[in-house]
């Protein structure tokens, strides 16, 4: 019973693996430190371009779709306090289905509160996440993405191998990069039924 435990445990482990590895398709750390270079240049421009969205008006260069979720504060069934607020950032040009850019999304549950963030390319892959919550000790947890892999974690601003981390951790990666393809996909919903 144990082996099989085992053998099960190490085939998810693979399978993780092969989904997201921890490597640049190149396979080398430099071409992973300047994709990371790369994708921080991209979140600091689109970052700098939601900063000056409200000032710039009708010149800005994204669009902003604000969703609210129990805006009047009702007490949600076993758990009380919760609203989540979620701002997706877009670009949006004649003849072209919206890009998501980048959502951000603000939690408060039960006295929790948790912070997200996820990077798209223009092409609507996620670029980046960073997601932190009260729930798990305010741990600041980043992922960074190439081709739809994982290339880096890090927690805290200390990478953290995926191969090493235990299976509570790793569920814990999964769902965190599930989150940005539930936020893509309601942004595409949304957008598919005008």
């Amino acid at each position: 019973m144990h082996a099989t435990k085992l053998f099960i445990a190490t085939m998810a482990l693979s399978v993780f693996t092969l989904a997201y590895g921890q490597t640049y398709p190149g396979g080398q750390s430099q071409d992973v430190e300047k994709w990371v270079r790369e994708i921080r240049q991209e979140y600091n421009l689109v970052k700098s371009r939601i900063s000056t969205l409200e000032k710039d008006g009708y010149a800005g260069e994204l669009f902003c779709l604000h969703a609210i979720n129990n805006k009047y504060g009702k007490s949600y069934p076993a758990v009380g306090e919760y609203r989540a607020e979620t701002f997706f950032y877009y670009e949006l040009e004649a003849n072209f289905p919206p890009r998501l850019r980048m959502v951000v999304e603000t939690t408060v549950s039960a006295g929790n509160k948790a912070y997200f963030e996820a990077l798209y390319n223009e092409s609507g892959e996620v670029l980046f996440l960073f997601e932190q919550s009260s729930y798990d000790n305010n741990r600041a947890k980043r992922l960074y993405y190439s081709e739809g892999k994982i290339i880096r974690y890090s927690e805290n601003n200390v990478e953290k191998r995926l191969d090493t981390m235990s299976d509570e951790t790793l569920d814990e990666v999964i769902w965190t990069s599930r989150a940005a393809t539930a936020h893509k996909t309601r942004f595409d919903l949304f957008y598919e039924a005008e």
